[in-house]
């Protein structure tokens, strides 16, 4: 009792600060939360899609003073001239904040909060009947090599947490992120490691090189990747290769083939790091790739299931293959 008296206090002033954005994401159907100019919010709702509200206590000013403020306590250095991007979670909500002010800007705000309210939808629900979620489910128990594959905001960090309740409590799951997304608190064997943004200043945090090297010394059953940028991306590929099973992780891509031929080599690319024959040596390894969308009732679906190693689509259009059958 006394620890939780400490953190709501230590966050209640933060909290004081977010309020006039509380009033928006509170709600427990809010998906996302986005502005494009001051005094003005974007609401989508799951369900209802989208609605524009006038906020004339939001001004530039305020925001500013809110990035500030999670910037200390996320220890990310925010200033609208020098440092104008803040990238951090949302202090006890776990919602993702992002926020460019400043001249890379034409209108001199752009922000989003992502919102993960509890939240688990049903696999009808991502457009998963009885013998895809089968397929699935056999997959991740035989420890296959699985990307999920989408473009941002599609539920693929969602869909990534509901296929690890395939898995046994006592699995050795091991979870590398930069943004703590991933459900694992359940694996009593497990662990989250946290690597440092480029823009971090917080000391004890470590970089994807040392976060890479760490896992492969800590004997994981499996290694759970979040969201593959451009930061982690070489490490991603270095994990597969490097005898484990059970690899996961979701990547932005527009489709489940792209994200094999396309998406890990240019995210390497843009590192200015260089590998040749990237996506030669990925559909060696990845046993499949889940592609998932979102419609416009606010809803995301799975609608490909792409097997690299066969090159052949077993699910396409809401129906599996002749082949797959």
């Amino acid at each position: 009792m006394v620890m939780t008296n400490i953190v709501t206090n230590k966050t209640a002033p933060i909290h004081t600060i977010l309020a006039p954005l509380a009033h928006y994401y509170n709600d427990e159907k809010t998906v996302e939360l986005r502005m494009t100019r001051p005094q003005q919010v974007i609401v989508e709702r799951r369900g209802s899609g989208k609605e524009e509200f006038e906020a004339p206590k939001l001004t530039l000013s305020v925001i500013e003073d809110i990035c500030k403020s999670l910037g200390n306590l996320s220890g990310t250095k925010f200033h609208p001239d020098d440092n104008p991007k803040v990238s951090c979670i949302l202090p006890d909500i776990k919602h993702r904040f992002e926020c460019l002010v400043g001249s890379s800007v034409q209108t001199g705000l752009s922000m989003a909060i992502r919102c993960k309210h509890p939240f688990e939808p049903s696999w009808k629900q991502v457009g998963a009947n009885e013998q895809v979620v089968e397929y699935i489910k056999n997959a991740v128990e035989t420890e296959k090599h699985i990307i999920i594959s989408g473009a941002t905001n599609t539920g693929k960090t969602t869909l990534l947490n509901k296929m690890l309740q395939f898995l046994p409590n006592n699995r050795r799951v091991i979870a590398a992120e930069d943004t703590p997304e991933l459900e694992i608190s359940r694996f009593w064997d497990g662990v989250g490691l946290l690597a440092s943004r480029e823009e971090a200043t917080t000391s004890g945090m470590v970089g994807w090189r040392e976060i890479y090297d760490h896992c492969m010394r800590i004997t994981p059953d499996h290694i759970i990747f979040g969201e593959i940028s451009t930061q982690n991306s070489f490490g991603a590929l270095a994990a597969l290769n490097s005898g484990i099973t059970g690899f996961m992780c979701t990547i932005h891509a527009e489709s489940a083939e792209q994200a094999i031929t396309r998406k890990f080599e240019q995210n390497i690319a843009w590192s200015g790091q260089n590998m040749p024959r990237v996506s030669e040596f990925l559909a060696e390894l990845v046993d499949l790739v889940i592609q998932i969308r979102r419609s416009t009732d606010g809803f995301r679906r799975i609608t490909e299931i792409y097997e690299p190693k066969t090159n052949r689509y077993i699910f396409r259009n809401g129906n599996f293959t002749e082949a797959s059958c």
